[in-house]
C-alpha cells in the first residue's frame, strides 16, 4: 500500500519518484571540502559526489548553530518564522503550525527515518525531526561519548536494507563527527594532526574548554588552536570517509543512481577567523557558509552553481525533483533551474539570525555585500564578492551600501508575517544536565 500510495500523484498517472537520502555533516566548513578551497586529499569521497552531481558554491544557512540551521532546511522558513531556537538557557521549539517537508513526503506515501546524534534534533524536545516515521536517536551525557561517524553510517545502511523493498523513503543521517570534542581515529590523527600529536592523545574542544572559552575565562593560543584546527581536519576526513562508505553501501544496493543525494552542514566552525573560537556565536562566513552537493543522476547533470543559495531553498528543491507540490508556507525557491543551468533570473539573498550565545546578531547577504548588524555594536559591512574572508569592514567608507542594506533588512524584517517565535522548550532537569554535558548549558538556567 505504501508504494503504490508514493506512486499516485493528483492527476492520476503513475509516476516513479525516488527516493531521498539527506546527509548534514554537523560543523562541516564549506571551505574544508578539496574540491572548495580545502587540504589537498582531505574529503576524495565529498569530492567523487561533487563531481557526480551539483556543487553550489556559494550556499549559507541561516544561524550559526544546529536547532535553528537544521529547522530551516526543512521547513523552508527563517528561525523567526519557525520559531526553533532562542538562546542558551531558554531554547525555543518549532512552531505548532509549521510542517516540515518530511511531512509532504509522508502524506505522498514515502518512509521516513531520521538517525540524530544531538538532542536538539530530538523529536519531542525541539519538533524538528517531529513529522518522521520513526527517529534513531542516541545522545550522551558528554560531548566526548557520542556515536560515531561509523556507527552512523552502520545504521543508515541497515535501515536501508531493511525498507529499501517497501517504496520510496526519505533518510535524514546527521553525523555529529565533526563537531568537538575533535578526536579523530587513529589513522586519521596520524595523517591530519600536528607532528607532535599524531601518536597522542590530545583532544580540545570539552565541555568544561567550551564553557571557559564563551565566559572568557579560557583564551587558547594560537599554537593551541592551530592543533586543535589540525585534529579537527582529521575529524572532517573521518566523517568524508563514512559518507564514502554509506555511497558506496547504497551502489552495493543498487540505490545510488535511483535516489536524490543531499550532503550540506548545519553550521561551520571558527579558528581564530575573527579572533574567536568554536560557532554559536558569530554571522561570519565561516559559521554560515556551508557545503551543498546534490546528485539526482536521473534529474541533475553535473555542475558548479556560483550564484548564492539558502538553506531554505532546499526543501522546494527536493520537493521539485520528487514531482511533490511544494506547499504554500515554504519562502524559499526551488534550486533546479539553477542546478540545469539556467541564469539567476532573481537574486536569493541571505536573512541569517539567532546566536547561540555572545551578543544577538542577524546578518543580510546580498548582491555581493553583507551587512551584519550587532546588539550594542556599529554595524558591519563586508563586500564578499572580493573579501570572502570578511577582514575589511567597509561600513565607514561605503556609505551608500550600507545604507542600501539596512534599508533591505529592515524591509524583510517588516515584512514577515508569518512571524513565529517559538515557545520555550519545558526542559527537565536530566535534559538540562545532559545539554550541559554537551556545553549548551550556562545563562539563565
Amino acid at each position: 500500500m505504501v508504494a503504490v500510495a508514493a506512486l499516485l500523484p493528483a492527476c492520476g498517472a503513475e509516476v516513479d519518484r525516488p527516493s531521498v537520502v539527506m546527509v548534514v555533516g554537523d560543523t562541516l566548513r564549506a571551505d574544508k571540502l578539496s574540491c572548495m578551497e580545502g587540504p589537498e586529499g582531505l574529503t576524495p569521497y565529498l569530492d567523487r559526489i561533487a563531481a557526480q552531481g551539483v556543487r553550489f558554491d556559494q550556499a549559507r544557512s541561516h544561524a550559526p548553530w544546529t536547532l535553528p540551521s537544521t529547522a530551516s532546511m526543512l521547513t523552508s522558513l527563517h528561525p523567526e518564522e519557525h520559531g526553533a531556537g532562542g538562546r542558551l538557557g531558554r531554547f525555543t521549539t518549532l512552531d505548532a503550525e509549521v510542517e516540515t517537508v518530511v511531512k509532504s513526503f509522508r502524506d505522498l506515501g514515502y518512509r521516513t527515518h531520521a538517525i540524530v546524534n544531538v538532542l536538539f534534533l530530538d523529536p519531542k524536545l525541539f519538533g524538528v525531526t517531529r513529522d518522521f516515521e520513526t527517529v534513531d536517536q542516541q545522545v550522551f551525557e558528554t560531548n566526548v561519548d557520542v556515536r560515531a561517524a561509523e556507527a552512523t553510517t552502520r545504521a543508515a545502511l541497515e535501515w536501508i536494507e531493511a525498507n529499501r523493498d517497501d517504496g520510496p523513503f526519505f533518510l535524514l543521517v546527521h553525523y555529529f563527527d565533526p563537531h568537538c570534542v575533535y578526536a579523530p581515529p587513529p589513522a586519521f590523527r596520524q595523517r591530519w594532526a600536528t607532528p607532535a600529536d599524531q601518536q597522542g592523545e590530545w583532544t580540545f574542544g570539552t565541555r568544561p574548554q567550551m564553557v571557559a572559552i564563551r565566559d572568557g575565562e579560557l583564551s587558547p593560543a594560537a599554537a593551541t588552536i592551530e592543533r586543535a584546527e589540525a585534529l579537527y581536519n582529521g575529524e572532517v576526513s573521518y566523517l568524508d570517509a563514512q559518507i564514502g562508505r554509506l555511497d558506496d553501501g547504497l551502489a552495493s544496493m543498487g540505490q545510488r543512481d535511483e535516489l536524490v543525494l543531499v550532503v550540506t552542514a548545519d553550521h561551520g566552525e571558527e579558528f581564530l577567523d575573527h579572533g574567536g573560537f568554536e560557532h554559536g556565536h558569530t554571522l561570519y562566513d565561516e559559521l554560515v557558509r556551508v557545503p551543498l552537493l546534490i546528485r539526482a543522476p536521473a534529474r541533475l547533470k553535473p555542475e558548479v552553481v556560483g550564484a548564492p543559495v539558502r538553506h531554505i531553498d532546499l526543501a522546494p528543491t527536493l520537493c521539485e525533483l520528487c514531482d511533490l507540490p511544494v506547499p504554500g508556507q515554504f519562502v524559499g525557491r526551488s534550486l533546479v533551474p539553477l542546478a540545469d543551468g539556467a541564469p539567476e533570473l532573481e537574486r536569493r539573498p541571505t536573512l541569517a539570525h539567532g546566536n547561540m550565545w555572545a551578543r544577538p546578531q542577524t546578518s543580510w547577504t546580498s548582491a555581493g555585500w553583507k551587512l551584519i548588524v550587532r546588539e550594542g555594536a556599529p554595524a558591519q559591512l563586508y563586500e564578499v564578492a572580493v573579501d570572502p574572508g570578511e577582514q575589511r569592514d567597509l561600513a565607514a567608507s561605503r556609505p551608500e551600501e550600507l545604507t542600501r542594506l539596512q534599508a533591505e533588512l529592515e524591509a524583510v524584517e517588516r515584512g514577515m508575517t508569518a512571524l513565529r517565535r517559538g515557545e520555550a522548550a519545558a526542559l527537565d532537569p536530566r535534559t538540562r544536565e545532559v545539554l550541559s554535558g554537551l556545553g549548551y548549558g550556562g545563562e539563565d538556567e
